[in-house]
């Protein structure tokens, strides 16, 4: 009975393949949803939600459209289960629409991989189901990726790839500082299209660059962290940090004395500075309520820490820089940084307006999913690690560059531009900031192992 279920299963059309996932898939989210409602919430979520109910005086730091997607789904109803409900969804139809391709196309072991390691993996489920940008941005620009290459191959954007396109496009650029990146890859496609298939494409992309560029001019940035200031603040407190050796003691001096004025100049010294200096954290620094505050400093201090780090600091102590990017990446890498826990909404909820209650924390699916997500938390370095999604990318790298295939090549290359920007700036060691080389799989396998398999992209629309 068994054997004629499963041949009635995959002799089912690409569009019934895409119905049943989506419907496990988003009963298997839903039931994650209900052990942990109503989301996980955390400290980022909580600076989120004050930004929303302020009207922008709180500043979080976050990307004009995150906070205007905040304010669009959380700000109306002040319920936090809307806009992780909107996320759930989205990652329910871009998994299952990935997933029913690799069934049509016979790629049996990249869909149960991707289908339990991936669209099931309690990393994604969890990010999914929170009010961070870091899950909808993984998944999205995972199933964006697969699009833009089936696109590439095909030379046409079907009905499919235009929604799937439509729903990932602002998520996968614009939720996250570093999701512009992603635009080259549509630059690339728009490159190779025809004419009309490059009016369809601009069709889809400009509408969402106007939101972006709206969500710019209406959202109050004033608290913006940026890029470049936090590495080069982060780092050069580090340069400072004490060497007992006293190597440096005869030798030119670690810093210039411009950046140690810079430092002080909102009355902190830099012994107490380097009393909250982290390795795997940039937070003590500007966000303890009893550090220095270095966000604080003035602009024009600001300005000199970034200017001296480039024109000196830095090459003046690149080991040191050198080790400190490769200690914050392998420790967000093993998954070794703070999460919230799943009932971490019981104290952010009180701490906010929010109509939002906790609920079924006594429900049998709480028990249950909880226990399998702590056991799964305890061997992370199995579970969670995104070291499948890295190798991939330097296999695909050298496999696309050889068999010049543009396609892949693209979608390799795009991901590889993510990885070197995620080393280069980041300033916690966080492990959601690796999440989209986990649910890289999702559109890299298919652009590595399709072509070697002969099989063609074409694919009849959903």
């Amino acid at each position: 009975m068994t054997q004629a279920i499963l041949k009635k299963f995959f002799r089912l059309t690409q569009f019934q393949h895409f119905c049943v996932l989506f419907f496990l898939l988003s009963i298997l989210y839903v039931a994650w949803w209900i052990a942990s409602w109503p989301g996980i919430l955390g400290q980022d979520s909580l600076a989120t939600i004050l930004e929303v109910e302020s009207n922008q005086e709180f500043q979080s730091g976050k990307p004009a459209f995150w906070a205007l997607y905040a304010i669009a789904t959380y700000g109306p109803w002040r319920l936090v289960e809307i806009p992780i409900a909107i996320q759930l969804l989205l990652c329910a139809i871009v998994c299952a629409r990935v997933l029913s391709w690799m069934l049509q196309k016979m790629m049996y072991k990249s869909f149960l991989y991707c289908l339990l390691f991936v669209a099931l993996a309690p990393s994604v489920v969890y990010y999914a189901s929170s009010l961070y940008s870091d899950g909808i941005y993984a998944i999205s620009t995972a199933a964006m990726l697969f699009e833009i290459w089936r696109i590439h191959q095909n030379k046409k954007i079907d009905s499919a790839a235009a929604c799937i396109l439509l729903i990932t496009i602002p998520f996968s650029l614009f939720s996250r500082p570093n999701g512009i990146i992603n635009i080259i890859a549509i630059l690339v496609l728009a490159y190779i299209l025809s004419r009309r298939e490059r009016i369809k494409l601009a069709m889809i992309v400009i509408p969402w660059l106007m939101v972006a560029l709206y969500a710019q001019l209406a959202v109050k940035q004033w608290g913006k962290i940026g890029t470049v200031f936090p590495v080069a603040l982060y780092e050069t407190v580090g340069f400072l940090e004490n060497r007992p050796m006293g190597l440096w003691e005869n030798n030119e001096p670690r810093v210039t004395n411009k950046t140690i004025d810079a430092l002080r100049s909102h009355g902190e010294t830099v012994e107490n500075i380097l009393k909250y200096y982290d390795h795997y954290y940039w937070d003590p620094l500007v966000f303890f309520p009893k550090g220095p505050a270095l966000m604080a400093l003035p602009k024009s201090a600001k300005q000199i820490i970034v200017h001296e780090f480039f024109k000196y600091n830095l090459w003046h102590n690149f080991p040191a820089f050198a080790a400190s990017r490769v200690n914050i990446f392998l420790y967000a890498a093993f998954a070794d940084g703070g999460f919230p826990g799943i009932k971490n909404a019981e104290h952010i909820l009180p701490q906010t307006k929010s109509k939002s209650i906790v609920k079924f924390r006594n429900g049998i699916l709480h028990k249950y999913l909880s226990e399998w997500f702590d056991f799964t938390f305890k061997y992370r370095v199995i579970f969670w690690t995104p070291w499948l999604g890295l190798w991939l990318i330097a296999i695909g790298i050298s496999r696309t560059w050889r068999a010049r295939d543009m396609a892949g090549f693209t979608i390799c290359t795009t991901l590889l531009l993510q990885l070197i920007a995620v080393f280069s700036f980041s300033i916690a060691g966080e492990y959601r900031y690796l999440l989209a080389f986990f649910t890289a799989p999702l559109a890299l396998l298919p652009a590595i192992y399709a072509p070697i398999k002969n099989i063609k992209p074409e694919t009849k629309n959903l």
